[in-house]
């Protein structure tokens, strides 16, 4: 059953924010902050993590992150990872079931 999968983290940096993440059956991600209003749509494909002293950024290589650098704690982006990779094999699975 391919549901939307949903998490929260606090990102890292000065002022600790919580980050709201959804990862959809399709493939795409919503991640929204809702102290500063600021929403981000992405594919799986264009995102990727960075380590950096303040924690690993989360990157998205089609769209600008604006003002707001998404810094999580490695079990945070790892959790994150793994629930991406979840839905990615679910997708997959569908798609060879459907063929």
């Amino acid at each position: 059953m391919m549901l939307v999968r949903k998490c929260c983290y606090t990102l890292k940096g000065d002022t600790e924010q919580l980050v709201n993440i959804k990862v959809h059956p399709c493939c795409t991600v919503e991640i929204e902050i809702p102290a500063v209003q600021h929403r981000i749509y992405s594919e799986v494909e264009q995102l990727h993590f960075k380590l950096t002293y303040e924690g690993m950024l989360l990157v998205c290589d089609k769209q600008d992150n604006g003002d707001v650098p998404l810094h999580f704690s490695r079990k945070d982006a790892l959790a994150l990872c793994q629930m991406i990779d979840d839905v990615m094999d679910e997708h997959e699975e569908l798609m060879s079931d459907l063929c």
